[in-house]
């Protein structure tokens, strides 16, 4: 038992130390960053955008609605799927300068910061190195020719 103690005692103070040495390099790190740029750094946090739950809308250049599209905020592990009408909705709250990735089968990606609380439709291009087959047993399959994958 007072093995277990002196070994609880002695991990304890060593947790101790590191977290005073990152908290005080930390604190160096800010003093030095005020001396080389003249004013006092103030440390940078994201706005959070009022509207929750954002709402949306992807379409193809056709303005036919894009259903089954993905929506992933980046830095995050927040995704969403549209609906049979294209429509999304993210109801996790979102904060300035992050951005939205759009894909979908077939499609170009597309990248959408979020800076407001207005999102405009979102277009997504056909991908010119996809093919949708129209007919026959597969018919709705993407297949891509060249170095990418065939599905």
């Amino acid at each position: 038992m007072r093995n277990f103690t002196s070994s609880l005692l002695t991990f304890a103070l060593l947790l101790s130390f590191q977290t005073f040495a990152q908290s005080s390099d930390t604190q160096q790190r800010l003093a030095l960053a005020e001396e080389s740029s003249g004013h006092a750094a103030t440390p940078v946090t994201p706005m959070r955008l009022a509207c929750t739950p954002l709402v949306g809308l992807v379409t193809d250049a056709e303005g036919q609605p894009l259903i089954g599209a993905t929506l992933l905020v980046k830095g995050t592990q927040n995704a969403y799927i549209t609906d049979n009408e294209g429509r999304f909705q993210l109801t996790a709250p979102v904060y300035q300068k992050q951005v939205l990735a759009v894909e979908a089968a077939g499609y170009t990606t597309r990248l959408v910061p979020l800076n407001d609380c207005k999102l405009p439709t979102l277009v997504l291009e056909r991908d010119p190195n996809s093919k949708i087959k129209r007919a026959g047993k597969r018919a709705g399959q993407v297949t891509r020719r060249g170095d990418a994958y065939m599905q």
